[in-house]
């Protein structure tokens, strides 16, 4: 029995997307949050299972009720309550959001009961296949194999990870979609009159007022080719968050702590001479904290500015309304799988800078270096896929000096 004197845990109901109501709670021995299923979307009934919950709690005699069945016969939602607690706890939260909503339409196609549902080769199939066919789709369309290959890598990371807790044996192997080696960018890099159509439309939808700030962000954007989360960390004095520095007799660069870096490793890179310039506009006495710091909507629309600064996710939600008022689309209506066009974003601006930096003849081990890219191919894959017209115009280059052994089609076409 718990101590009367002691305090019971708060108890809590929460609603992961598309999944049943669970109800949490913290155990005042481990510390750890506990995570109890529901089994239902209605409110109503969840609330009842919450108070009772709370009453079990009260008198100490929740403990074993808690306790799940792990191996292949555990259920799905517990299996799914255990590997968003241990496992996408450790990752990025956009990382372990996007798992999450992935895991939420297989769990919608194939509706397992228990773990070891999944860990069949023909369920595993299945699934793949009524991916690739579209269904639960967003647009009701068939997906692209790169799509779904995407999709089934998160599925079998889950399902590893239950057979390395020993809860069940490895997922069986299946023939994987064949896809294509360069996978198309999801967007492109801008040019410099998209970029002009997109500064000029910033006071339409942020107001006169907050247009300064935001368009010192996207030139930033534009100069640096920092990801957006990135640059919503760069400041000006803290070496806890990425630090311009510049030091006597050395050239600018940017500190860049692991914890904000995709690989997990601190790294020191060049400041680009453009975005170098940016930065040093900036008067003397204002170079404190935050360097981009865009401010609130809210006067636009007569209302109070909302207290604390603005996240990265809703400030990327801002700048794509900016693409989408200037009318830029980077990615044209797809017909097979019903996908929208897509307007421009503030990933588009990083592609930008890539794109400058090939086309001014950089090479391209300094842009993988810029852009904190494993290798070259990378970079070649996603940022810079390269330009047929640089290509033709090296090869008439090339060609040109050897104009007097190359044949012709004018010599083929005058001896017709």
């Amino acid at each position: 029995m718990r101590d009367q004197h002691s305090n019971p845990p708060k108890v809590r109901l929460a609603k992961p997307s598309g999944r049943p109501f669970q109800v949490r709670w913290t155990d005042p021995e481990t510390a750890r949050e506990v995570r109890v299923s529901a089994g239902t979307h209605d409110r109503d009934i969840a609330e009842r299972q919450k108070q009772e919950i709370e009453a079990q709690l009260l008198l100490g005699v929740f403990a074993t009720a808690t306790k799940k069945k792990a191996g292949p016969q555990m259920s799905w939602d517990d299996f799914r309550d255990e590997y968003s607690r241990q496992k996408l706890t450790q990752l990025r939260p956009r990382s372990a959001s996007d798992a999450e909503n992935r895991l939420d339409i297989v769990e919608r196609i194939a509706s397992p009961r228990t773990l070891g549902d999944m860990v069949d080769r023909d369920t595993l199939d299945d699934i793949q296949s009524r991916l690739l066919a579209g269904e639960s789709s967003r647009h009701g369309r068939p997906r692209s194999p790169h799509t779904v290959r995407s999709q089934m890598a998160v599925l079998f990371a889950a399902l590893n990870w239950a057979a390395l807790k020993g809860w069940t044996d490895p997922p069986p192997k299946i023939l994987k979609i064949k896809t294509s080696k360069l996978r198309a960018m999801r967007g492109r890099p801008l040019t410099g009159e998209e970029f002009d159509r997109l500064l000029a439309v910033v006071p339409t939808v942020v107001g006169d007022d907050a247009a300064q700030s935001w368009r010192f962000l996207l030139r930033g954007l534009w100069e640096s080719a920092l990801r957006i989360g990135e640059a919503m960390h760069l400041h000006w004095t803290d070496a806890n968050e990425i630090l311009p520095q510049w030091r006597p007799r050395r050239l600018p660069t940017l500190s860049i702590p692991a914890a904000l870096q995709k690989n997990d490793v601190q790294e020191e890179i060049p400041l680009l001479p453009g975005f170098e310039s940016l930065l040093l506009s900036v008067p003397e006495d204002r170079r404190t904290g935050w360097v981009f710091d865009p401010e609130s909507l809210q006067p636009k629309y007569g209302r109070p500015a909302k207290k604390g600064r603005a996240t990265a996710e809703w400030v990327s939600r801002v700048i794509g309304r900016f693409g989408k008022r200037a009318g830029i689309i980077v990615q044209p209506f797809d017909d097979r799988t019903g996908r929208p066009a897509k307007t421009a974003s503030a990933h588009d601006l990083r592609r930008s800078a890539a794109e400058r930096m090939l086309d001014a003849g950089v090479p391209p081990r300094l842009i993988s270096r810029v852009l904190r890219h494993a290798s070259w191919e990378t970079t070649r894959r996603h940022y810079a896929p390269g330009d047929v017209q640089r290509d033709a115009e090296a090869l008439r280059a090339i060609l040109d000096e050897s104009a007097g052994t190359v044949p012709r089609y004018s010599d083929y076409a005058e001896s017709t």
